[in-house]
């Protein structure tokens, strides 16, 4: 899945972090997601929307949002057999 609007790819935790930004319909309005893939599977889209003074400080609020959430779900057990369900 490489997206047409894609701004930003790295690596964090054993995750790839791919952020993708939108046309702003209004001014100072950006809208996007970062996909986050483990073990090259899909396994999470994080969506953003709000107001922006550029599409950088956009960027740089899902990439801070996408390592959060990293984080967060690393904190938790994982011992079960349950997985992400297909997106």
């Amino acid at each position: 899945m490489n997206e047409d609007d894609e701004v930003k790819r790295l690596d964090h935790e054993g995750w790839e972090i791919r952020i993708c930004l939108g046309s702003a319909p209004i001014e100072g309005q950006l809208a996007g997601h970062a996909d986050l893939w483990r073990d090259g599977v899909h396994s999470c889209r994080i969506a953003l929307t709000g107001h922006f003074p550029d599409g950088a400080s956009a960027c740089d609020a899902l990439e801070a949002k996408a390592r959060d959430w990293i984080t967060d779900w690393a904190s938790r057990d994982h011992t079960g057999n349950t997985g992400f369900a297909s997106l």
